[in-house]
Formats: structure tokens, sequence, C-alpha cells
């Protein structure tokens, strides 16, 4: 969706504006485009059809022409919600959830939005009133971006096109982009760009006589004990079997095949069991070969399509893909990126959408909501020791406990230790999170008002206001939620998720992120998600005779693509190009001889992957001139023929009924 109100412009001069910001975002809807203009109001859509493919066109006008929707995503229950509001006389003409989004919103008001129970960002009008409603899901799983420049309010789902309008200045922040370094992502509701907002997760933003608002209104884990504890383990174990099975069934809705992606861990396959149970045909599985994994996935991928018997395809992703393909996935992102997982991705869904799959069902989220990273139990004792006045004898439980982190850091137990011991007297709100966000040389890279203190006040002023006892809470529950708000929703639900699909017709659900079983795992005691060191151990014991044991009982593996050592300069292609001392000036606030001493670090390593924190660094590096590049000294907007694939085309001021193009 792209669009904006208020402009105080020509029809013609609207239109012009509106379809150079459709072809902008053409790519995340390749099946048809849609418009509404009015005097006041002017929207544009795209659409990736996936439910009532031939009758669900946006936007979409009730009867009266008094409301108007735009919508990218999904509302999994919106059989239940147009059931119940047929009940009170409502009328339906589609079969489609934007229909249902649209009656919900125009019944219920703003009551509606705890009633949706879905992935999704929406533009709302009401005509009448001149208020428009801006919203996104609870847990961020699609985008919204706004800004407002000379009265003019513009809005879009992604930024790409709100820089398609002329009025939008495009001008990298140095301290949001600092900031999106040291905690991977964005902080929920920035984004990298002077005068460009984010709606964050579970927010509306609502504008009336010129006024934005911004509110939450998604509260469910605001606050602790928001769900009842199960009385038992066992109890527990039921119940989290059946929110999962009721957020998979809802899943699986859809007018389109469908698949599922086959890790060889504990999330997908517990994602892969249940939809195989609940679908009457063989399950379409993928994987990812990964280049140069220091693991070897593949005999549990195959372990559990085995068990499914379900038709699989193997996609390998190699390291020459990871230096081709870098540059258009950070296009794509619009952020810094600190893996080059997202290549793999992408890779996958183009296959995928090869395959004739529109909509694949993965298991991310998982390990924010069972403790499944390092970090939590590198939180847990961390905290142990600070409330004891004493590291002594910490290492070698640490040293027993981290797994995964292993392979991508090799600081050892000891001197991670050192780390929280040298800095004893400090907040320690963000606790094992700390070492992570302040070892990378970010400080060093930017010039930018502020610096690290500033920063973490930055990301605690938005988890406090989500959370008001954020402080409060065990390290470890801090933990989790630091993770859900920067590397899930920021990167994961981003980067993995929303993007990676973008340009191939697939759309990824993810039925951990169900609000429910998000509540559900809220309500569990930590020791049934960290049991010693085995983290995500009630979903493991949940689901222990549907699954293969090696994959019950493996421990947590990250996926790993080669990083900054497949993206070394060699003179030859867009890396040297990119890191050239007139591309470095250009950007205007990376310090050059910080520049020139981390491209001699990672250039000159020897080690098989560049160590941490420098190829991560590296790997942001690039990132940020590539955004640089492509969005703010070469940004086009492509030609496209949104023409061949218009089909509603509403002139809001003189067509009462909202008749389609064609």
């Amino acid at each position: 969706m792209v669009g904006f109100i208020d402009s105080g412009l020509r029809k013609d001069q609207r239109l012009d504006l509106v379809r150079r910001g459709i072809r902008a975002i053409a790519h995340r809807g390749p099946d048809e485009v849609g418009l509404y203009d009015s005097s006041s109001f002017t929207l544009g859509t795209v659409r990736l059809s996936v439910i009532d493919p031939r009758l669900g066109q946006q936007p979409m006008v009730t009867p009266d022409n008094r409301y108007i929707a735009g919508f990218n995503g999904e509302v999994f229950n919106y059989i239940e919600l147009r059931s119940e509001l047929e009940s009170y006389g409502v009328r339906f003409k589609t079969n489609s959830d934007t229909e249902v989004l649209l009656h919900s919103l125009a019944y219920w008001g703003q009551d509606a939005l705890l009633r949706l129970n879905g992935q999704f960002g929406f533009v709302f009008y009401d005509r009448w009133e001149r208020q428009l409603i801006l919203g996104r899901d609870r847990f961020g799983e699609r985008p919204m971006f706004y800004t407002e420049q000379n009265g003019t309010f513009y809005f879009a789902s992604e930024v790409k096109g709100l820089f398609a309008f002329p009025e939008v200045p495009r001008e990298l922040a140095a301290d949001k982009v600092r900031r999106a370094m040291r905690y991977w992502s964005p902080v929920p509701g920035e984004t990298c760009f002077t005068g460009i907002d984010a709606i964050p997760p579970g927010h509306i933003l609502t504008v009336r006589d010129g006024r934005p608002e911004l509110t939450k209104y998604y509260h469910g884990i605001a606050q602790q004990n928001a769900t009842p504890t199960p009385k038992s383990f066992e109890e527990a174990k039921i119940g989290l079997r059946e929110v999962i099975q009721e957020s998979i069934r809802l899943r699986l809705r859809t007018d389109y095949p469908l698949g599922t992606y086959i890790s060889g861990g504990i999330d997908s396959a517990v994602v892969s069991a249940v939809m195989n149970e609940l679908i009457d045909e063989p399950l379409t599985t993928f994987s990812i070969d990964a280049a140069d994994s220091p693991v070897d996935e593949s005999p549990y991928q195959q372990a559990m399509v085995d068990r499914l018997g379900s038709k699989h395809t193997r996609i390998p992703v190699t390291r020459a893909q990871v230096r081709e393909r870098f540059p258009h996935v950070v296009r794509q992102c619009e952020q810094p990126l600190h893996f080059t997982a997202p290549v793999a991705y992408g890779v996958m869904a183009e296959q995928v959408g090869l395959a004739g799959v529109r909509v694949i069902l993965g298991g991310e989220g998982s390990d924010e909501l069972f403790a499944g990273y390092d970090v939590a139990k590198e939180a847990m004792i961390l905290e142990r020791c600070l409330r004891g006045g004493s590291f002594a004898g910490a290492a070698e439980e640490l040293e027993l406990a981290l797994n995964d982190m292993r392979y991508s850091d090799a600081t050892n137990a000891a001197a991670i230790l050192r780390f929280y011991a040298d800095r004893s007297d400090r907040d320690f709100t963000l606790g094992a999170h700390l070492r992570r966000f302040e070892t990378e040389p970010v400080d060093q890279l930017i010039d930018a008002s502020g610096d690290v203190f500033d920063d973490h006040a930055v990301l605690l002023g938005r988890l406090r206001a989500d959370f008001p006892d954020f402080d409060q809470r065990p390290a470890i529950d801090r933990s989790m939620l630091v993770d859900m708000h920067t590397f899930l929703i920021g990167y994961g639900m981003t980067c993995l998720g929303d993007r990676a699909g973008t340009g191939f017709g697939v759309e990824g659900r993810y039925p951990f992120m169900d609000s429910n079983v998000v509540e559900y795992a809220a309500s569990l005691p930590i020791e049934w998600k960290l049991n010693g060191a085995r983290a995500k151990h009630i979903l493991r014991e949940a689901y222990a005779d549907r699954l293969p044991h090696g994959i019950v009982n493996r421990p947590k593996f990250g996926m790993r693509l080669p990083g900054a050592e497949a993206l070394l300069p060699d003179g030859k292609d867009w890396v040297s190009d990119i890191l050239s001392p007139t591309a470095i000036r250009r950007v205007g606030f990376l310090v050059p001889e910080a520049v020139d001493r981390l491209v001699d670090q990672v250039r000159t390593s020897e080690a098989p992957r560049v160590p941490y924190p420098f190829g991560d660094a590296y790997v942001h590096l690039l990132s940020v001139l590539l955004m640089e590049e492509f969005l703010i000294h070469d940004f086009q907007v492509p030609e496209v023929d949104i023409d061949r694939i218009m089909m509603r085309n509403i002139d809001g001021d003189h067509d009462p009924v909202g008749t389609a193009a064609r």
C-alpha cells in the first residue's frame, strides 16, 4: 500500500504521484493493482492474492462509500469474524479477508483490532470524519511506514514507496543507523532514515485534522501473569499442543498450494509435524543446504522428511550467490544486515515460487518464546553473579551452557565474565545483551551525536513504554523480550519473513507468532522453558513422541552462511566499488580511518570465518554503503506496467459504488 492525505494537489497530480508510489512497491504484489482517489485521500494497493483471488480486489469501499480499506497480509480468523458480522446483519460481496477487515473496522471501530488474528498492515479511511487509521499486527509481521512533509501525510508498506514521492527527503540518519547496527535492527518505531517512522508492532496511528496520534492497542504480554499458569507440567504440555495446533490450523487457509520449511531443528519440525496431521495430502517441504556451514544439517532434515513422507526439495545456497545477491537483499530490507541469511531465504522463496507454492510456514519465534538462545542462559548466570556480588566459579558453568554461540563467537566464558565484572557498576537492565550491543565497533565507525548510553536509553524507553514492569522482570524474561523486539521483530519478521518472499510471489506464515501461542508461552515458568542447560524444554517434551529422537534432543543451531569472508574486496565487482573513498564520503557520517581499519582486519584474517565481532561489523558496513547507494544516491522508481494488472480504479469523488477497472 502507498498513499497520502491532504495533499492539496489537482487530481492529475495526485494520480501521477500515487502511480509512482505504486511502481516503487509493485514487487510486493504481482497479481493486481488497485487505486482509490478523492480530494482528501489517495491510496494505491498491490496484491499477492492468497484468499479469494477473483473477488478480493482492493481498495475496498463500504456500500455507503464512507469507509475505504487497503490491506497487506492476512486475517487468519476471517471466517469466524465474517460469521459473527453476518449475524448482526452485515452483508458480504466476496469471500476475502480484506472485506472482513473492512466491515470489522466499520462495525466495531478500533475494538475490532483485538478480534483480528493475523499478520497485517492496513489503511482505513473514514471519508465522513476525514480520519485516517494506519495499523500494524501485534508482533510486526507486516510493515507500515509514514512521514509528514509540508502538511501532507504519506504512508507506504516500504520506505521505497515513500521515497517515490518527491516531497519526501532521502537521507540516512546517523544516530538511527548506529542504533540499527548496535541492536541488529532498528529500534521499534524507528527507521534508518531522517523524518520517516514505522508503526510499532501492536499500534495504530490515527490522523485527524492534521494531528497524528500513536496508540498501543495490544497489551497481551505487557503484564506478567496475564494468562493463568497451568497447574502442572503435563497440563502445560497438553495446552501448548492445543494452542499450536489451532494456530497452524488457521494458517492453512489459502486458495493456493502451501508448504513448509524444514531446517533440521525442533521449531520447524513441530510446525511440519502438526501441519502434516491437519492436511489430507502429502506435505510439500523445502530445506536450505547452506554453503560452508560448520554443521551438516542434512541428516536431521532427511530424518524429518522420512517421518513426514513429504515431497521435499533441498535448495543449495552457494558462496557465489551470497556475494551476487547481497546488494539486492539490502535494497529489499532497507536496513543494515548483521547476517547474510536473508540471501538464503530469498533463494528459497524463489524456488518455492517456481514450485507453484504460494504460502510457506516456518518456525520463527520459538527461540524468543522458549529461551532457545544461549544469551538466555548467559543472562540467568549473570543475574545470579550480580545478585551474589561474585563471579567466582561461574566460568565453568557458563562454558558448559554455551553451544550455538560457539559457531560465531569464540570468546571463552572467562573473558565473557570479565566483560561484566569490569562493568559491575553499570546499569544491567539490558543484562547479557550488553556484551552483544557493545562489542561491535559501531561507535568507532559512525560519527553521530550521542553515544552508547543514549542509544540504550532509546531502546529502553521503547521497552518500558510497552512493558511498564520491564525493569522488575527477571533477567531471563527481559532477555527474551529484548530478543523479541529487536532480533525477531526487527530482523526475523522483516528480512527473513516479509521481505524475502517479495518479488517471488510467496507469503511466509509463522504459527509461533500467534498471540495465543505467545501469551501461553509467557504464562509458563522459566524452568519449564530452560531446564538446566536444556533450552525449549517444554516444547521438546510436548512433541517428543511425534518427532525423530535426534531432532528432539538436538541442541540449538542457527543457520550460518558465509558472511564477511564471502564479501571481501577483490577489485572486480560491487564490493570494491562500494568501499571506494567516494562511496564512503558520500554516506556523510562514516569515519574513513575506522572503515579502513575494519576492512584491513577482515581482509587479513586467516581464519575460515572472519572472527566476531569484526566479520559482523563488516557486513553491517557494507549494508550501510549499499543503502546509501540504492536508496539515497541512485534511487530509482522502476518502470512497471501497472495498468496491465490494474483491477480497480475508483474515483472517490464521483463513483459512489466503487466500480472495478475491468
